[in-house]
């Protein structure tokens, strides 16, 4: 590859090295900025023009690289642009040629300029796949990425965050928001400032975790923090994104005024500028706000256009959420077969990606409008029937939600995601003082405390003062209802508690985490454990672990 040949000399530094020549180099820069701009159509028809110029010219090892290269570019600014079927074909020439080209002499400029697009387009790759959930996929080829990263000389971990980054996008698409947490705050901790506009965006992702798990204060600092990293950037399109997840955290923590501000003022440059993907997230949103505002034409109208425009993009997880939204519209409508039929497709999806949290919320919607069902209706002898379907479904549901704060790291991530799971129990509590079910209650009050001394003067949390929209409310349970506690168990020597909150909050400065609790054995005769049929199916349904192998008994032993 004459280009990139081994004996040419290295650039001075601080100089850009010439690519391919003018008038690529130069046209590659102009798209580079009308990227920044964002001006997105105008740096696709520029890769259009240098690409229709390649394909003119002779077909050589170094003309397959400069069409991979430009091909790369174009599949990328078409995710962008959110028009992934588009962008599917360019990203799959690109890399056809490019590993076509593998076994091609090379000096060692040109071998790592053929890896870093090689890289770029794998990376690419991934962001398809993932946006059309197919996560599995998407993570092999994060796997090939990093493969190739050993051949890199990064000494400021600019590749390495790149590629976390990807994998913290995909782990926050699969709802694991505890394992997305940890990976973005090491990657923040070990990644230079100056890595741009991997840590702007770092921080972005560690904003919406925080917002999604209740943790609102956060959540803004981290977005302050990315904002002025995009301006230092002048990524104004970056800054256009923050308008859009700040909605969502103003969504979250109830100010529906603010959301509803924020999402209108994004949707309008999301329109002008011809972002369909990002315009039908703001929709989705709208709808969810117009119905919580007692407008369901609206409502409807804004869900359906977001629904159409995720079914054309081919975001399959989207849509799914959008359903469900939908779902809980159609249920307030008194549309019991619309809620049914729309629910069962939300959870099919999520099912078949691998994405349980929702399956576990798909659940717990249905259970909910169940017993409000029973609040309205008189089921006469099925009553106890109906309540137990309910409690099936509720209970495993809300095993599974609580047991995801075993994925953070700090007790104040564990305490927060619990606020937010709190209101699935509560639904349980309520279900089994409703069947009249002492057994059932005893075992989920031992399950909670599981051995452990309850923390029985907690601080009123974020996300307790500020109750995020859309969340299940309890109905006076709480008498029934103990507060879960927040302790860590040590290996083989039983539970080790933590002495207070002063402790705890020093062992999750540092970082420990915490293990799911033991199993009780409610009686030295019968072998049970509590909520054994439940935990149980929870494990099967969601794919989470539920509790340890270990075992702590609910007496006290007499020798």
């Amino acid at each position: 590859m004459d280009r990139m040949d081994p004996t040419a000399p290295e650039p001075a530094e601080n100089v850009a090295a010439p690519l391919f020549g003018e008038p690529f180099d130069s046209g590659l820069a102009l798209v580079e900025h009308h990227q920044a701009t964002p001006d997105l159509a105008a740096a696709g028809a520029v890769c259009a023009e240098l690409l229709t110029l390649a394909e003119s010219m002779e077909d050589t090892a170094d003309v397959r690289f400069l069409r991979a290269h430009l091909l790369s570019d174009i599949g990328v600014l078409r995710l962008m642009a959110a028009d992934p079927a588009a962008a599917a074909e360019p990203i799959e020439r690109a890399l056809g040629l490019l590993r076509g080209i593998r076994s091609v002499p090379m000096g060692p400029l040109g071998r790592r300029r053929w890896l870093e697009v090689l890289v770029k387009t794998l990376l690419g790759r991934a962001d398809l796949l993932r946006g059309s959930g197919r996560l599995d996929e998407a993570l092999a080829s994060l796997d090939e990425a990093a493969a190739l990263l050993t051949e890199f000389e990064d000494p400021e971990g600019r590749r390495t965050a790149e590629l976390g980054l990807n994998r913290v996008h995909l782990l926050i698409e699969r709802g694991a928001w505890g394992s997305a947490e940890e990976l973005a705050s090491a990657l923040l901790t070990t990644t230079p400032a100056t890595v741009v506009p991997t840590v702007p965006r770092l921080l972005t992702g560690l904003g919406l975790i925080c917002a999604s798990t209740g943790r609102f204060a956060s959540a803004e600092d981290y977005f302050a923090r990315a904002e002025e990293g995009y301006r230092a950037m002048a990524d104004t399109g970056e800054r256009q994104q923050l308008t859009a997840h700040r909605a969502y955290a103003a969504m979250r923590r109830g100010d529906l005024d603010l959301a509803e501000r924020l999402y209108a003022e994004a949707s309008e440059v999301f329109e002008r500028q011809r972002q369909f993907g990002d315009l039908a997230v703001c929709e989705q949103a709208r709808g969810f706000l117009a119905g919580l505002r007692g407008d369901p034409a609206r409502a409807a109208g804004l869900m359906d256009s977001s629904l159409a425009r995720f079914e054309r993009l081919g975001a399959v997880i989207a849509t799914a959420d959008t359903r469900l939204l939908s779902a809980q519209q159609a249920y307030a409508r008194g549309d019991i077969t619309g809620m049914r039929r729309l629910s069962q497709q939300a959870r099919e999806v999520y099912e078949a990606q691998g994405v349980y949290e929702r399956c576990a919320q798909v659940d717990l919607m249905l259970a909910a409008a169940l017993e409000d069902t029973m609040d309205r209706v008189d089921h006469g002898d099925r009553l106890m029937e109906a309540t137990g379907t309910a409690l099936s479904l509720a209970l495993p549901a809300a095993l599974a939600l609580e047991a995801a704060r075993y994925d953070f790291v700090t007790a104040h991530a564990r305490s927060q995601w619990l606020e937010l799971a709190d209101d699935a129990m509560r639904l349980v509590f309520r279900l089994a003082v409703r069947r009249q079910d002492q057994g059932l209650l005893f075992e989920l009050v031992e399950h909670r405390c599981a051995g452990a001394s309850l923390a029985l003067d907690r601080t009123p949390s974020e996300a307790s003062r500020t109750a995020p929209a859309g969340e299940w409310s309890g109905k006076g349970a709480e008498g029934v209802f103990p507060a879960s506690g927040m302790k860590t168990h040590g290996p083989g020597g039983g539970p080790t508690l933590m002495g207070g909150g002063g402790a705890a909050e020093a062992a999750a400065s540092v970082g420990l985490r915490v293990a799911p609790p033991p199993k009780v054995r409610m009686s030295p005769e019968s072998g049970r454990t509590a909520l054994q049929e439940y935990i149980k199916a929870a494990e099967f349904r969601y794919h989470r672990r539920i509790v340890s192998e270990e075992e702590v008994s609910l007496w006290t032993p007499t020798t």
